[in-house]
């Protein structure tokens, strides 16, 4: 399936937002280094257990084949309230973003997430009911580059449901604890690893769910 009016991604723990409508070359070359960069970082360390060593290892595969960081490499840690859903708490930081079309975007991702069973029981199970989940705008800069935003998320709350993205947070306090890195694609540098990236996509295992609305 290419990115043909594709609204996202889901795969494994990792909702990925595709503010532009991506060529089907960059569609499936991000769809396998987010698959790639999850397994890699599972390997090393629990996402569950030790995120920052986790997230660490995510960015330094991501950075292998060939995303390059940029805007201060990661920051840590940061808390923030949620008093509806995590849902709205999503669009609202997308609205909040440089790129004007970022809320948007994660709208039309989150509704094209919220009738697909199959994609959230596996978000569920992958991430443990939002105990460790990722979200990824995806767009091209002004000079054609692919460039993503990695916002690794721990939701805290006193219950977890199913379909925990859209489960109202109002009866109880939820926080919401953020890192985040920004990556830029240096397509010479996948290139040079094409035949171990397609290596790599023929050994995986995980289920990718293309989210149209």
């Amino acid at each position: 399936m290419d990115s043909k009016h594709s609204n996202g991604i889901l795969t494994g723990h990792n909702l990925v937002s595709c503010i532009d409508e991506l060529s089907p070359q960059d569609y499936l070359d991000l769809s396998h280094c987010t698959q790639i960069a999850t397994r890699s970082a599972d390997m090393v360390s629990s996402r569950f257990a030790d995120s920052a060593a986790w997230l660490n290892e995510y960015v330094s595969a991501l950075n292998f084949l060939g995303w390059s960081v940029f805007q201060d490499a990661i920051h840590t840690r940061t808390r923030y309230d949620v008093s509806s859903s995590v849902a709205e708490y999503l669009v609202k930081s997308a609205h909040g973003m440089q790129d004007n079309r970022q809320g948007n975007a994660m709208i039309d991702t989150l509704d094209a997430l919220k009738p697909d069973k199959p994609a959230l029981s596996s978000l569920d199970e992958e991430s443990l009911m939002g105990e460790r989940f990722q979200v990824i705008p995806a767009r091209y800069d002004a000079k054609g580059f692919l460039e993503i935003a990695v916002f690794n998320l721990e939701l805290v709350a006193d219950t977890r449901k199913s379909s925990f993205l859209f489960l109202s947070l109002e009866k109880q306090e939820a926080k919401i604890i953020q890192s985040r890195a920004f990556l830029k694609l240096d397509k010479r540098v996948l290139e040079t690893n094409r035949t171990l990236l397609e290596k790599k996509c023929r050994e995986l295992v995980m289920k990718r769910f293309d989210l149209r609305r």
